[in-house]
């Protein structure tokens, strides 16, 4: 029996994925530096701005993988059943609260300033709601059931924890760029590196996971031995775990830091957060149709 990996979704759904998580992870950042007293025109700000923005921009790339907007609007049915309808529903109310927060408290109004508790509320209710965008972009792969690469729940683990790594990076790059001070920035830091260690393990444990059936197997030889494997260990394990930890960990040890260093080591591992994505979805191994002793390859979802 040959098994043959799914070629449907493809780099617009991974920068979809990326993006959403991305800016969720960013929005979280900022909530919680906003909630633990930083000063509001700094990292806070970054983070809350990074929010909104980056999730409509990676729904223009899934409205770009349908080929349509009008089938954008089909993915509100059935929410009871269809978790594709719950997270539209979770993005689409995050994705305003978010706009929201970031009208009325950084731009072009500032009403929150004067009203925190109007503000920690707002922000509390759109962090829940990033939590559930984070999460979602690894349960919407998972509930395609015949990718069972994508069926453990191992992968809403690893795109939530991916998600505030990038999230982190996204406002840790903004924040050099703009001058933000060296001691928030180190910071930050410091608690990426814990997220990409997390990260190092639940990737472990993911690929461990995928004894289950063939078709997982199948997958995991795929991505860490076949036509995806430069992909993943280039792309992912290098260029997006292992050169950021390794900056990062010079960075906060170093007496002084360097800003072209920091630079480098976000964008390395924002990059590598796209091609986590990209390697996932290629790893994607359909399962066969069986009827009665006989088994048939399924097409392309």
């Amino acid at each position: 029996m040959i098994l043959r990996a799914q070629s449907k979704w493809s780099w617009s759904i991974a920068a979809y994925l990326f993006l959403a998580g991305m800016g969720a992870g960013a929005y979280v950042t900022g909530v919680v530096a906003d909630l633990a007293g930083w000063e509001r025109p700094s990292i806070p700000a970054i983070g809350v701005c990074l929010g909104f923005p980056s999730v409509l921009i990676g729904c223009m790339f899934l409205v770009l993988d349908l080929g349509s907007p009008a089938n954008f609007w089909r993915a509100w049915r059935k929410p009871q059943t269809s978790w594709i309808a719950r997270g539209t529903i979770i993005i689409s109310i995050f994705m305003i609260l978010g706009a929201i927060h970031l009208g009325l408290w950084v731009w072009p109004f500032h009403i929150l300033d004067q009203a925190a508790d109007c503000r920690y509320l707002l922000s509390i209710l759109g962090a829940l709601f990033a939590f559930g965008t984070m999460i979602y972009t690894g349960i919407l792969l998972g509930a395609l059931r015949p990718i069972a690469f994508w069926s453990t729940a191992m992968l809403p683990l690893l795109f939530l924890v991916s998600a505030l790594s990038t999230g982190v990076m996204a406002v840790i790059l903004i924040g050099t760029l703009a001058g933000v001070a060296e001691e928030a920035i180190r910071v930050l830091e410091k608690a990426d590196i814990l997220l990409i260690a997390l990260e190092m393990f639940v990737l472990l444990f993911y690929f461990q996971a995928t004894h289950r059936v063939p078709e997982s197997r199948a997958s995991a030889r795929l991505v860490l031995a076949g036509t995806v494997a430069p992909s993943f260990w280039i792309g992912v394990v290098c260029l997006g775990l292992l050169i950021p930890l390794g900056l990062e960990l010079a960075s906060v040890t170093a007496a002084e830091g360097s800003g072209a260093t920091t630079v480098l080591g976000t964008l390395c591992g924002l990059a590598g957060g796209l091609l986590l994505r990209e390697v996932i979805l290629r790893g994607g191994v359909l399962a066969p149709l069986k009827a009665g002793r006989f088994e048939y390859a399924l097409t392309n979802p």
